[in-house]
């Protein structure tokens, strides 16, 4: 609601609290990068599935810190709602503990990334006043770019869960590969569930990329993306539509739009 005349303001919310109820109503938060700390760690606190999740994660992200400096760490950020998720958790602890250090992002760019996607990406730089490291080519690639032109860097946070493929044996801390140039993965929400990362996101007033808002349940390249079809239903002129991604009911079909390559 927004008007001149604070006294409408106040008559309008007390007539839709009449009619649809207080608890249907939530305040909204038009700065939740601002708030992060209070609305993170109070979250955290809370004796719920999401809770457990988020005190969780924090903790994940609080040894993170312990074991290195923020400039030796990294946030692997590529749009998709796993690392947004993850990104806020990263700022909401190092705001706690170091508030002065500025967050390191890296950015390996898709092959034929969504306009959304690349414009999220850019309102977010400026969102967290990120320092971006942006990177073309596949993951083992950059982070050999990575090593070279970034030495201090030590470990990289990342959104991956364990129901992303050749993600189910993972550990929330755990080094590379030895085959692979050498960083510590930090997987706060590696547990996390498909509702987990949307109840984070929607509780605190998250900015999203907007195709999660047309169907798109998991976000890559142009060419291997579509809407979910389990989302697909019909507006009232009988066009086809697609329903949010926070929708979906079976979180096992996260996938789904996804056109998995054959290379």
């Amino acid at each position: 609601m927004q008007s001149n005349d604070a006294e409408s303001v106040k008559r309008t919310a007390e007539f839709l609290e009449a009619k649809i109820g207080r608890e249907h109503m939530v305040a909204y938060d038009a700065d939740p990068v601002e708030s992060a700390v209070e609305r993170v760690y109070g979250l955290a606190q809370e004796a719920t599935p999401l809770g457990r999740a988020v005190r969780d994660a924090v903790a994940i992200v609080e040894e993170s810190l312990k074991q290195h400096r923020p400039e030796e760490i990294c946030v692997g950020f590529n749009g998709g709602k796993d690392c947004s998720a993850v990104l806020h958790l990263y700022h909401a602890v190092l705001q706690k503990v170091q508030p002065q250090a500025k967050i390191k992002v890296l950015y390996i760019v898709n092959k034929q990334p969504f306009d959304e996607t690349e414009a999220f990406i850019r309102k977010a730089a400026v969102r967290y006043d990120m320092e971006m490291v942006t990177m073309n080519g596949p993951i083992r690639k950059c982070l050999e770019e990575l090593r070279h032109l970034h030495p201090e860097v030590k470990a990289v946070v990342m959104g991956q869960r364990s129901t992303d493929p050749r993600s189910a044996d993972m550990r929330p801390l755990q080094m590379t590969d030895p085959d692979w140039p050498q960083f510590l993965r930090v997987s706060p929400i590696l547990h996390w569930s498909y509702g987990h990362v949307w109840a984070f996101i929607r509780s605190l007033f998250l900015p999203y990329c907007s195709l999660y808002d047309r169907g798109y349940t998991s976000l890559g390249g142009q060419a291997e993306t579509r809407p979910n079809p389990h989302l697909r239903t019909t507006d009232q002129l009988g066009n086809v539509v697609y329903r949010p991604a926070y929708l979906l009911d079976d979180e096992h079909l996260e996938r789904d739009g996804r056109i998995e390559s054959k290379i």
